[in-house]
């Protein structure tokens, strides 16, 4: 796995599609980590996981939400709005994939590579990407967060989920990716996050409802870049 450090200052700008795109490094960096210590059983167990196409997986899932919506509406019966939004506690984890296949997705596009994902969680992350480079295996955990929607907790701010990040180990080798499930209350264009522990940090969110698209900004660990994509069809 190639990785690299970063160092950063706070700011507050807008992120727009018109920004430099996204650069093309491999998700994660370039250098290896400064200690090897324990990363081959960590690699070792990562080419062992089941990796899911994150295209076909977002589109089936739209598949099924309107396979559910139309058979509820031949039964007649009221569907949970949460529980169609994924928002009920058993529902949890299948949101936190979708956002993981979502952000996967979109940054598979930025690279220009053929992306996978894994839902296997570890201390430091909540799954692991991969990719096919030069004929050679590629791996990055990704912890993900998320700014919770207004109607649901109208309070929270993208500071607080930068303020929850000190509970992170300093030395973890995993990617942070926020995902904001609202409009954001700052500007992002080249956000910086003060002693962020992560290699790098990404921002994405949902611009339109219908289509679904998305912007992915990062890393904010650096001059970020923008990348525009929509859900695949």
């Amino acid at each position: 796995m190639r990785w690299r450090a970063r160092t950063i200052v706070e700011r507050q700008l807008r992120c727009q599609a018109t920004r430099p795109q996204l650069k093309r490094d491999p998700l994660g960096g370039r250098a290896r980590p400064r200690s090897v210590i324990g990363m081959n059983d960590r690699l070792n167990a990562w080419r062992a996981l089941e990796y899911h196409d994150p295209a076909r997986v977002l589109r089936e899932l739209k598949v099924a939400a309107v396979q559910v919506e139309a058979e509820a509406n031949r039964l007649g019966i009221t569907l949970d709005p949460l529980s169609l939004r994924l928002r009920t506690t058993p529902l949890k984890k299948y949101r936190e994939w979708r956002d993981a296949a979502i952000f996967t997705y979109g940054m598979g596009l930025a690279k220009g590579l053929k992306m996978g994902y894994a839902t296997h969680e570890a201390e430091d992350y909540d799954f692991v990407t991969a990719w096919v480079l030069d004929e050679q295996s590629y791996f990055c955990p990704v912890q993900l967060k998320e700014l919770p929607p207004a109607d649901l907790n109208p309070d929270a701010r993208i500071g607080d989920v930068i303020e929850s990040l000190r509970k992170y180990p300093s030395s973890t080798e995993s990617v942070l990716a926020v995902k904001l499930s609202r409009e954001p209350e700052l500007d992002l264009v080249s956000l910086r996050i003060p002693k962020a522990p992560f290699k790098e940090v990404y921002f994405f969110w949902q611009t339109t409802p219908a289509p679904e698209n998305y912007i992915l900004c990062g890393d904010l660990k650096e001059e970020p870049g923008a990348f525009e994509y929509s859900y695949p069809e």
